[in-house]
């Protein structure tokens, strides 16, 4: 594996995730069906629910750790199907919607906190990141991540399910040319501004940076946000995983999937 500089992942320009304005903002596209930019449309999320119902969890009652779980699209539809779901994001926009929302309040549990630091309790028939959740931390904050779940996750029987953005993909975002869109509101912004994004790609770090530029239009004010990319080909994934102290590494083509840039992978507690 490759030692990445984790620089990349912090500092003053970092996406700010957790602001309440930028959360709420993040929620809009998170619940959005006119794109899967934050979170998938849910015609997609039904099929992958129903995929880990039957394949992973035999239809049984399990107990699921849901980590980065957004507004908790996911955890609500596991839920219905008698599973017992507990969410961790530090979006708070996204947990109170999660809790409001919850079809099932008795079997899910959300909890507004950074996945790096927060206690993951336990023990878990399945721990799950989705939708290209490790790809955004640095190689020892994924670690110390996956150490955790694999001290979370029933002795034997439970197991990890990782959904990563491919090397191939991120390697192509880092690649990607520079934009510039004038906007009345967006992610970064609720007043009209322009965003210019750029991306680089660092063939040594193994890593797509994306900054971007973002200034009002009134005030003229600017600021300046950076988002990371891990890649992660499946000699360094594999190898990450056993390190954490999984076993069993194995890709499911047959994921339903959108898109060729994301991959599921599972892993057995060992």
């Amino acid at each position: 594996m490759r030692t990445g500089d984790d620089a990349l992942w912090s500092g003053a320009y970092k996406i700010p995730w957790n602001d309440p304005d930028f959360s709420e903002r993040m929620l809009a596209e998170h619940l959005s069906q006119d794109h899967d930019l934050a979170s998938r449309r849910c015609v997609w999320i039904d099929r992958q629910v129903a995929w880990i119902h039957r394949n992973l969890l035999r239809e049984e009652p399990s107990d699921i750790l849901d980590l980065g779980c957004g507004p908790g699209l996911y955890s609500h539809r596991l839920a219905t199907l008698g599973h017992r779901c507990r969410g961790i994001d530090f979006g708070p926009a996204s947990i109170e919607y999660a809790r409001k929302c919850s079809p099932c309040q008795s079997r899910c549990q959300f909890v507004p906190d950074d996945i790096r630091h927060a206690p993951f309790g336990g023990p878990f028939d399945l721990a799950m990141i989705l939708f290209g959740e490790m790809n955004v931390f640095s190689e020892a904050e994924i670690l110390a991540i996956l150490c955790k779940c694999h001290a979370c996750l029933a002795p034997k029987c439970g197991r990890l399910i990782v959904e990563i953005q491919t090397a191939e993909a991120v390697e192509c975002l880092g690649r990607g040319g520079s934009s510039e869109q004038e906007l009345e509101s967006g992610l970064f912004s609720a007043r009209p501004h322009r965003c210019r994004t750029e991306h680089r790609w660092l063939p040594g770090q193994q890593a797509a940076v994306q900054t971007f530029t973002i200034a009002e239009t009134a005030s003229m004010e600017t600021r300046v946000y950076r988002n990371t990319t891990r890649a992660w080909p499946a000699d360094d994934l594999t190898a990450l995983l056993k390190t954490a102290g999984f076993s069993g590494m194995a890709q499911h083509d047959d994921w339903p999937c959108n898109t060729d840039c994301l991959a599921l992978w599972s892993a057995r507690a060992a």
